[in-house]
């Protein structure tokens, strides 16, 4: 067991990547039936559905800057720094890269369905 661990930022980083689970499985494994916008417990899910991107992104940016704060190093020199850019950059890349619909790019047709 590590000391120098801060249990906090697990649990909240935790409960982050939890709602973003529900979020997505839920949704999609929902039948259509059920959206039913004047139902009391799906307004409520849906909501929590709403939040759960922002505060993934919320939490991660705060662990992020508390990490940051937390090093010796400042700058450029700072080995976080060069990490959080290098997956920042790799994330943006592969969610572009999911996007990608490669059998009509090798037929030679660029669609306005990557942008949508």
């Amino acid at each position: 067991m590590n000391p120098k661990r801060i249990f906090f930022i697990d649990a909240v980083r935790a409960f982050a990547i939890l709602m973003m689970l529900q979020g997505h499985f839920i949704s999609t494994l929902l039948a259509p039936e059920f959206h039913v916008q004047g139902n009391f417990f799906y307004e409520i899910w849906n909501y929590f559905r709403g939040i759960t991107a922002p505060t993934f992104f919320t939490i991660s940016g705060l662990i992020f800057s508390f990490l940051l704060l937390k090093s010796k190093k400042q700058g450029i020199a700072n080995e976080r720094i060069k990490k959080g850019f290098y997956r920042g950059l790799l994330l943006i890349g592969i969610g572009y890269s999911l996007r990608i619909s490669l059998f009509t790019w090798l037929d030679g047709r660029l669609g306005t369905n990557f942008y949508g």
